[in-house]
Formats: C-alpha cells, structure tokens, sequence
C-alpha cells in the first residue's frame, strides 16, 4: 500500500491532495491501533501516568523544548511520545502545569476541538495554563478588506494579492478551521474553562510559557489565547 501511495504522489498529472489526506489518516490510525497493543508503547504511556508537574508541548513537531514533555504525530529528533493529537491525553487527572501549542489546532478538525479542550482541562492542575497559538481569522480578513497585500506579505510571502493570501490561510498548508478569538474563547468556555484571555504574541504573565516561534511568519498574523484552570473549573 504505502509503495502505491508513493508511486502516485511522485506522478506530475495525479492530484495528490486527496492521497495525502489519505496518507495522514492511515498514518494516524496506526498511530492508535500501535499505541493499544504495543508494549513499548504501553510502557511508555504507564511512565507519563506517573509524571507530576508536566509541561506539555502539544504537536512539537520537530521545535523541541528541553524540560518539556513533547508530543505529535510524527516521529522527529526530540518527540517524546507520538500519539493522535486527538486521542486521550496519557497523564493523570491534574498533573499537567502548562500546556503550549502553536499553530496546530487549526490543522485538527474543528470537531475535535470540544474534546481536545476537555483533555486540557483534565489534565492541567488548578492554576494550570493552555497557551494556544494559532492564526488569527479577523487579522487575514482585515488585511484583505484593506486591500493590505504588504502586511499580509509577513505570513505568506509567496501570496500576490490579498485575496490569494485569504484563500490561502483557508485553504492550504492542511488548515481545517481558522479561528477569531470570539469563537476559540466560546469553545474554551464549553470545555469547561473560566479564566480565559487574549494575549500579545510571545508575551504571557507565566514565566516560561511565551514560548512563541520569534518569526515574522508567526508574530504577524497569529491569535494567542490563554485558558487558566481555576479550582472551580472541571
């Protein structure tokens, strides 16, 4: 299977979006099926059971953060446990003190997200912090009103006009859903969360959580929410 999915990605007259969702999605289901049976893996998720006073780095990719426990769905130098990003958490009830994600929950389906955020909340200690990280809808549909194509140039430097730049933030780089505050704030709220607030990029009250890719590519043009456990919350 995986020798015919690469004999078609590799052909120049097949589309071959719809072979790499595919891709992805088998992906992932072995990702659940291995973490279920695999004893190593098994091992793994009984060791980060025990873990107290956890950071945790949601969908690291390949931006490792040392002291943090890193987590994503594909192998890189530094991943701690590969896991569906959809999945349950594998840490007890309040053991978690930060969670940090950046620019990932808009690739997870919107779907997800009321389950994910659950998962946080279960998971974070009382005064624990989510940070979430992800691009800012009404930033991209004020620079394309304003016709503003030099500012929405930072993010997306490959995008000529401002419409190219919107299509772009909603179609491409495997986006499921881009996210105002309003709407990302609605879903904290259901999940459970309290203290919820928006903040400046790479800047946070906690110390060691502005952890922000210091990018243009990521400062202009991205949404930052903090959602606070407070004791009453969950």
């Amino acid at each position: 299977m995986k020798r015919l999915l690469r004999a078609l990605l590799e052909r120049s007259d097949f589309d071959i979006e719809p072979l790499r969702g595919l891709r992805h999605q088998l992906h992932l289901a072995g990702l659940r099926w291995n973490n279920r049976i695999n004893p190593v893996r098994l091992r793994q998720q009984r060791q980060l059971r025990t873990l107290r006073d956890v950071k945790l780095h949601f969908g690291s990719g390949s931006r490792i953060f040392d002291g943090w426990i890193n987590l994503d769905a594909y192998p890189a130098d530094g991943v701690d446990y590969l896991m569906d990003l959809r999945s349950e958490l594998p840490f007890e009830e309040g053991s978690v003190r930060y969670i940090f994600s950046e620019h990932v929950v808009e690739h997870l389906e919107r779907a997800y997200l009321p389950r994910i955020l659950r998962e946080f909340l279960r998971v974070l200690m009382p005064g624990g912090v989510a940070r979430i990280v992800v691009p800012d809808l009404e930033f991209y549909c004020e620079k394309y009103v304003a016709g503003d194509v030099a500012e929405l140039s930072i993010p997306l430097p490959e995008c000529r006009t401002s419409a190219d730049a919107l299509n772009s933030v909603f179609m491409d780089h495997f986006h499921r859903f881009i996210y105002d505050f309003d709407t990302l704030r609605d879903e904290l709220t259901a999940a459970g969360f309290g203290d919820i607030r928006r903040t400046a990029y790479a800047e946070s009250e906690y110390d060691g959580l502005a952890l922000d890719l210091m990018d243009p590519s990521r400062s202009s043009g991205s949404l930052c929410v903090e959602a606070i456990k407070t004791p009453s919350d969950g």
